[in-house]
């Protein structure tokens, strides 16, 4: 077999900083605009969500539902279980319990 020559591999030890700024051509007078790094605080945005819009991001979230540890928050008690599914209006736990997420007060994972 043929030997092949190396390649040539620039060191990226620095850190990377395009994308920062972007300019507006649409309007009259340029304008830039600073851009800042977007990360994944959901943290806040879960305070604000009901019980059954915090159901269905958990499971559309990339992550497995199946077996997934969750905080169940009722009126009077909490409780700690591992979800099995979801079924219309009601949670499955691994225990074989049906919980109606109308009764919830709150969801935490």
């Amino acid at each position: 077999m043929k030997k092949l020559p190396k390649i040539y591999q620039n060191d990226l030890s620095k850190s990377i900083k395009n994308n920062k700024k972007v300019y507006n051509s649409l309007k009259e007078k340029d304008e830039v605009i600073e851009v800042k790094k977007v990360t994944n605080k959901r943290v806040d945005s879960k305070k604000t969500l009901t019980v059954k819009e915090k159901v269905k991001e958990l499971i559309k979230s990339n992550n497995y539902i199946f077996n997934t540890k969750v905080k169940l928050i009722f009126d009077n008690y909490e409780k700690e279980c591992h979800i099995a599914g979801v079924v219309n209006n009601h949670i499955i736990t691994m225990d074989n319990e049906i919980i109606k997420i109308d009764d919830l007060k709150d969801i935490e994972y």
